[in-house]
């Protein structure tokens, strides 16, 4: 499985300032130490969902026509035997295969 990493390292930092709170006390530092580090890993945890969701919609629609800052269309296709590979990764990101 490809787990989101961040979210078990944010549950790991924060066992490990409830520990030192618990050691200093509920100070400012410490609060502030424990409200950042969340916020760090918060951010690169929904950076990793959105990342899985990107991957599904790339695999939803191969082939894709956007446009550029000029208004001109562009035309995006991924090679057809890159889809089993993406869809095992989208499938190992959401523990479904």
């Amino acid at each position: 499985m490809s787990e989101n990493t961040h979210i078990a390292v944010a549950r790991l930092r924060q066992e490990g300032v409830h520990e030192w709170q618990s050691e200093e006390g509920s100070t400012d530092t410490t609060n502030i130490a424990a409200a950042l580090d969340a916020q760090t890993e918060a951010t690169l945890a929904l950076a990793y969902e959105q990342r899985t969701s990107n991957l599904i919609s790339l695999w939803s629609k191969p082939h894709m026509t956007v446009q550029d800052y000029n208004g001109n269309d562009m035309t995006y296709s991924i090679k057809p035997e890159m889809t089993g590979d993406l869809l095992s990764e989208i499938l190992e990101r959401l523990d479904l295969g």
